[in-house]
């Protein structure tokens, strides 16, 4: 295991939207992927807390706390650098971009852009430590 790959096999699901959310849990969990869902930041951050995931799939517009303040509020609490996280976001304004390269997301993925295999794929390959292709 190399410093690119997670120390939890765990993958938290942040999605707001309850028919994608289920979908995204539901395709995971049938791929063998450890998923679990929240439906808001505050909901995300109280189960990081007590229970830190290898990976972070989150979306950005969230109801309350939206997902940059998230990653901001885990950073905050020097959680965020054990975390590798994946954007799945509808965002795709250069400036959001940036604001979460800064933060240290690993990938961003266009909702409309990737389909539930894709994503599944890319959340393994960074629970693999697989460098993005």
């Amino acid at each position: 295991m190399d410093e690119n790959t997670p120390k939890s096999q765990k993958v938290l699901i942040v999605e707001d939207d309850n028919f994608l959310g289920d979908l995204l849990l539901d395709h995971m969990t049938k791929s063998g992927v450890d998923a679990s869902l929240c439906r808001d930041a505050e909901t995300a951050l109280e189960a990081i807390q007590k229970e830190v995931p290898g990976l972070l799939l989150t979306d950005l517009l969230l109801p309350g706390m939206d997902g940059y303040d998230l990653l901001r509020k885990l950073k905050e609490l020097n959680i965020l650098s054990q975390i590798s996280v994946i954007v799945l976001s509808n965002l795709s304004q250069t400036e959001k971009i940036q604001e979460g390269i800064d933060l240290g997301v690993k990938d961003f993925l266009g909702k409309s852009n990737f389909d539930l295999d894709d994503i599944t794929k890319r959340v393994q390959e960074v629970l693999a430590g697989t460098p993005k292709t």
